[in-house]
């Protein structure tokens, strides 16, 4: 009996902030054909989120993942910050916390100048896909560990490449201390 399917991919020819509507627009799709009511979104502004829940359907839960409070990107924590009344007005739930995929490890890394960092190499693998794979997972591992979404679950997960979202997968998390648990099921988009 052959239980292959055949699904889409689509694929973008540049990354970056101009796939933003595409992504959402395929995130969205998703959640309707499979039924899956939630989804996570890396917004560093808040803005993506916010284009997220409007094109969802009311019913879909949608939770924002953005930077830690003491990260380096000041300006998007402050824009986040700004923002923060339209999220929560809009019932979107949010995530902000250590970065799962490299929270204090990155402590060791600027002060002693440490290459050798088992998260680095975990990022490294992802970025192979590209950077909003690498987001992708390290936002629904933080959305997990907040506890938004859960291992029993499968969720779409929207990334980037900075500013905006060129990636969409659909994948079940896995909470920070069963990292390698976490299964990517389908890509939806990337920039090729």
């Amino acid at each position: 009996m052959n239980t292959a399917k055949e699904k889409k991919i689509i694929y973008f020819a540049d990354g970056g902030h101009a796939n933003t509507e595409a992504t959402i627009a395929c995130a969205v799709a998703c959640c309707r054909e499979q039924s899956i009511p939630k989804i996570v979104v890396a917004s560093s502004s808040g803005e993506t989120a916010l284009k997220v829940r409007q094109a969802a359907d009311p019913a879909c839960e949608v939770v924002a993942v953005t930077y830690g409070a003491g990260s380096r990107f000041t300006g998007e924590v402050e824009a986040f910050n700004a923002n923060r009344p339209r999220l929560e007005s809009a019932g979107i739930k949010i995530v902000r916390g250590i970065h799962a995929l490299s929270g204090t490890e990155r402590t060791f890394e600027n002060k002693y100048a440490a290459k050798f960092i088992p998260l680095n190499l975990v990022s490294d693998s992802l970025r192979m896909f590209g950077q909003g794979m690498k987001v992708c997972v390290e936002v629904a591992i933080m959305a997990a560990e907040h506890g938004f979404i859960t291992p029993a679950e499968n969720v779409v997960v929207i990334g980037g490449s900075g500013e905006g979202a060129d990636t969409a997968v659909v994948l079940r998390p896995a909470y920070a201390a069963a990292m390698f648990d976490l299964r990517i099921r389908q890509i939806l988009c990337k920039p090729l």
